[in-house]
């Protein structure tokens, strides 16, 4: 059996030298690049990840195709930031022109950078060295040259909104959170009395997606399912998405003709960039709502803040090259959790008788990690009867707490209903990281206490709750292991907050205002392109 498993080692190393060298001989074709990734992740070492990049530094061009290929590969070998970075300032030399190539990297760089940055500043810093912004802002002016959009949607004066165009740049099923968010949306507008049809070019797919980057990184197709999207389109609710067998030009192109059929008065967005939601700018006022707590990359009349802070300031969060955006304070984002009758500890298999606290999060090794995840390890130590339950993904356990006592963390994959562990459990705790929002303020909505940083996602939703560092989160955390009186008290002030800032149920008043603003800021600036 050793002899056998040897002869497998030395045919898969063989391999990946030949490998190596037709990719070294071709670097313009994606396929050698991706034979290298699945090869290094059956045999990588350190020594061995080091002698590859140090020979592909030296044998394959640093510029061009071949230079972004070798780039995108060393994100994926390496890990270190200076690769994305040097293959977003490829990505913006690249001749031809290719849309779908910027699109793909811009997502790709985007959910790469929400993985590994904790915090809101240095998650807008890290995008801007990727050049995400000067890639949209050049993807937009290509748009407008190639879409013509105001010869397909005519400009018009707009005096009150009666139609809505909903623009997302990706919509799969209604277990996605960017999906759920949007058709929440849906819902919200049409209990304005408006008229709502939701677009979507599908802009993460396309025919030749898997081939975009050297990393052989791309959103796996989900399951397209739009069941349960009634409640929130009303029965009969219009989707139209993109043809994913054709370029994107010709997705924007064939939707900006739907949408002028259509022809709405205002267009919703929401996600951080749509080329198709670029497209209408010139022609119709846009209202914007980012997935994160930062402004989407685009341009836009209005978009919606959860920092009240910024309430009526007007600039480009990201790059004068887009045109100045006024901010409107509109904390309204999730819905009341619905939590089914009779689920108890008992039913869900959970101790009766720990302390347990939760966390819903999709990617568990990537967000459990470092500096805190050593520290909860150290708080499960002192405190055997606490009891940590991780909820989402594949329910394996992080490499980060393998040392802990196997009673002590309990790791269940991905589920539809989650927040059935968020109503048995007595803490909510929320790694420090971007994304995580949702999961907060479903806490908050069921009066269990949340942890979270400030300048995060979840962190918005706490507002003052939030804690400024580590030191004073694993404070509190003490606080409310030890005392259940602060932990009630704390779990109820975060349910009031929830009532009044962030449920979505109150959000129609807001709206109406945002999107009544949005109009006056269009009428504005195209009676100066006129005047």
């Amino acid at each position: 059996m050793k002899e056998e498993m040897a002869g497998e080692k030395q045919e898969e190393s063989r391999l990946l030298d030949d490998v190596v060298m037709r990719t070294v001989a071709n670097p313009t074709a994606s396929h050698g690049w991706h034979q290298m990734v699945d090869l290094m992740r059956r045999q990588a070492t350190p020594a061995l990840s080091l002698q590859l990049e140090q020979f592909l530094l030296a044998n394959v061009a640093a510029t061009g195709l071949a230079g972004f290929y070798r780039a995108t590969f060393l994100d994926m070998l390496t890990g270190r930031p200076e690769y994305l970075q040097q293959a977003g300032q490829l990505a913006l030399t690249l001749q031809p022109y290719d849309a779908d190539r910027l699109m793909t990297f811009l997502q790709y760089g985007w959910q790469r950078v929400l993985l590994d940055i904790p915090g809101r500043q240095a998650f807008q810093q890290r995008l801007q060295e990727l050049s995400l912004p000067a890639i949209t802002t050049s993807l937009n002016a290509w748009i407008w040259q190639q879409v013509q959009p105001t010869q397909v949607l005519k400009k018009r004066s707009i005096s009150a909104v009666r139609k809505v165009a909903l623009i997302a740049p990706y919509v799969s099923n209604i277990k996605h959170p960017p999906t759920l968010m949007v058709l929440q949306q849906a819902e919200n507008l049409r209990q304005l009395g408006f008229e709502v049809v939701l677009y979507s070019a599908q802009e993460m797919l396309g025919p030749d997606f898997k081939h975009y980057l050297g990393s052989h990184s791309y959103t796996p197709e989900p399951q397209f399912v739009t069941a349960g999207w009634d409640k929130y389109l009303g029965q009969g609710g219009q989707v139209m998405t993109g043809d994913t067998r054709f370029s994107l030009v010709q997705r924007w192109k064939s939707l900006l003709g739907q949408i002028a059929l259509f022809d709405p008065d205002l267009v919703m967005f929401v996600g951080l960039y749509a080329g198709l939601a670029a497209a209408v700018y010139p022609a119709r006022p846009v209202l914007s709502l980012g997935i994160n707590s930062l402004s989407p990359m685009l341009p836009a009349d209005v978009w919606l803040t959860a920092q009240q802070e910024l309430d009526g300031v007007q600039a480009s969060q990201w790059t004068t090259a887009l045109p100045a955006s006024q901010a409107y304070y509109h904390s309204y984002r999730i819905q009341r959790p619905d939590v089914k009758q009779g689920q108890t500890r008992a039913s869900l298999g959970l101790a009766q008788d720990r302390l347990i606290l939760v966390t819903l999060v999709s990617e568990s090794e990537a967000r459990i990690k470092g500096e805190w995840a050593v520290a909860m390890l150290q708080m499960l130590n002192l405190h055997p009867h606490v009891q940590w339950l991780i909820v989402g993904g594949n329910g394996v356990l992080p490499s980060a707490l393998q040392a802990a006592r196997a009673v002590q963390v309990q790791c269940v994959a991905f589920c539809a209903d989650a927040v059935k562990y968020l109503a048995c459990s007595d803490i909510y705790i929320n790694p420090p990281m971007m994304g995580g929002g949702f999961a907060v303020a479903e806490a908050m909505a069921l009066a269990v206490p949340a942890l979270s940083l400030q300048g995060s996602d979840g962190g918005d939703k706490l507002g003052s709750a939030a804690q400024a560092n580590l030191q004073e989160y694993f404070q509190i955390l003490m606080l409310w292991l030890h005392n259940p009186d602060a932990r009630k008290t704390a779990g109820l002030a975060m349910q009031k907050h929830f009532d009044d800032y962030l449920d979505l149920n109150k959000a129609a008043a807001s709206l109406q205002g945002a999107c009544e603003l949005a109009v006056a800021r269009f009428n504005l600036r195209t009676a100066k392109q006129t005047s």
